[in-house]
């Protein structure tokens, strides 16, 4: 009998990674070997006491944490979330808007492409990059439909550089494509310019 988890096997195996935690809804994926730590936890969204969770998948790269250290210079500002009045961005502008009085709903240093609104001061995301963030392989999401899984999030944080997508499962593909933009993304934020 399959496994929901078959296609994290087949991404474990492609991409030499290994499972360091795995539960009935959730693992953890690890590289064996990287230049760059970082985890990836996948969660099926199978509700346990809360209300109906969304899957997710969130790659995390903790050496790439927000704010300046002694051993460390602070990481360059990227941040790419959803866009749209439903995003948890576009609720915050259409609140700062009202408050300010302002047309514009874009934080300052900030551009709207696609689904996304990008702030990139330091142009970690070229227009290759861009592309990979707008296009994902296809899944299926909680409703049962195929269709492209999408990312919800790029940010640094004082957790380090946290990559994460939202309501798709059971595609090897979008797992794929996901740890290797954020690993792309990890080596251009940690090589100086």
């Amino acid at each position: 009998m399959a496994s929901h988890f078959d296609f994290v096997d087949v991404v474990v195996t492609e991409r030499d990674l290994v499972v360091t935690s795995s539960h009935q809804h959730a693992c953890r994926l690890e590289p064996r070997e990287s230049d760059l730590a970082w985890y990836c936890d996948l969660d099926d969204g199978t509700p346990t006491g809360e209300s109906d969770p969304a899957s997710f998948v969130r790659w995390v790269c903790p050496t790439l944490r927000a704010g300046r250290s002694s051993t460390r210079a602070e990481a360059p500002i990227v941040d790419v979330r959803r866009a749209g009045p439903q995003s948890d961005l576009g609720r915050l502008m259409k609140r700062l808007r009202q408050l300010a009085g302002r047309a514009s709903g874009l934080p300052p240093g900030a551009d709207l492409e696609g689904r996304f609104v990008y702030t990139d001061p330091a142009g970690i995301l070229d227009a290759a990059l861009r592309r990979r963030i707008e296009s994902w392989p296809a899944a299926p999401h909680g409703d049962g439909v195929v269709r492209p899984a999408q990312l919800w999030s790029i940010t640094i944080t004082g957790e380090g550089l946290v990559v994460t997508s939202v309501s798709w499962w059971d595609s090897a593909p979008a797992l794929d494509h996901q740890i290797a933009l954020a690993v792309d993304i990890a080596h251009r934020l940690a090589t100086p310019r």
